[in-house]
């Protein structure tokens, strides 16, 4: 059947294609070896064959996920299902063992600062950890359209994105370079908190993201302007600068199917002109984790 995908007949090759894609996993060794071979049409499709395999599986993994969790439980889980997501738009993502121990090394030092101390405190603990320790930021201001649209998927809205803004969605890039765009940033800022033993969820703002740390006096936290600490009456001025009248519905606390689907949102607006295999896996990928 690899001999037959090389076939430059059309209806042959579409043949050979759909036969090993149903195959899946258990034609992936024989394609690895028909990746290397002499013909170059059956290695590009043989290649090609592997990358598609590799998506329609990462998307199956993320809708199969247990994301109902709540405090140290819940870290493990949104912190595979963030790379998954990630899988789907580029290659080479470290999977979760790669990135974990150094957000739960930040996270027991974090613990340790926090022990018996109020929640203004561990906020600002968590942010001498993450913005100031490990110089976490938020990108060019310039690479986004802040202020505009329904959904932080819209802080890119306004532009055919390139490749850099997938990587400072990408979580490991974004603990490599040190820079991210707000959703990346809460996102780390969430599992270093929970693997503290910190209650935190996310919070999208359309055009914006922010984490809440629970307490008697919950605080909300933004990591992409250095972590500084955010009141309700600056999110309300926010929204309604911004044209929404009702501001108590975007200040809830979001799930982490919701926070995974924001994710999704964001990575999908900066793939736009990418190949529609990608762009499909993604809306899968939404969908399996609304009905999941």
């Amino acid at each position: 059947m690899i001999s037959v995908l090389g076939d430059d007949r059309g209806p042959l090759q579409k043949s050979a294609r759909d036969q090993l894609l149903m195959w899946g996993g258990h034609a992936v060794e024989q394609l690895r070896e028909g990746a290397e071979a002499d013909h170059m049409p059956t290695r590009a499709r043989c290649r090609s064959l592997l990358r598609s395999i590799e998506i329609s599986e990462t998307v199956d993994r993320l809708g199969a996920l247990r994301l109902d969790g709540v405090g140290v439980s819940s870290a493990p889980p949104l912190l595979e299902g963030a790379l998954l997501a990630t899988r789907v738009v580029r290659g080479f993502v470290p999977a979760a063992s790669a990135l974990a121990p150094l957000l739960r090394r930040e996270a027991a030092s974090l613990k340790r600062a926090c022990s018996g101390r109020s929640l203004s405190t561990c906020a600002r603990a968590l942010v001498e950890r993450l913005h100031i320790k490990l110089g976490l930021t938020g990108c060019d201001a310039e690479l986004l359209d802040v202020g505009h649209g329904q959904l932080v998927a819209e802080l890119f809205g306004a532009h055919d994105l390139h490749r850099g803004i997938v990587d400072h969605l990408s979580i490991d890039r974004v603990l490599e370079r040190r820079e991210g765009a707000p959703v990346a940033l809460c996102l780390i800022y969430l599992l270093v908190a929970r693997w503290a033993g910190l209650s935190a969820s996310g919070v999208a703002l359309p055009g914006h993201f922010l984490i809440r740390l629970h307490g008697p006096r919950s605080l909300l936290i933004d990591p992409f302007h250095g972590g500084r600490v955010v009141t309700k009456s600056d999110c309300v001025r926010y929204l309604r600068r911004n044209g929404f009248e009702r501001p108590s519905e975007h200040l809830v606390d979001l799930n982490d199917r919701e926070v995974l689907g924001v994710y999704l949102e964001c990575l999908h607006a900066s793939v736009r002109r990418a190949d529609k295999e990608t762009r499909d896996a993604l809306q899968r990928s939404l969908q399996l984790l609304r009905v999941s």
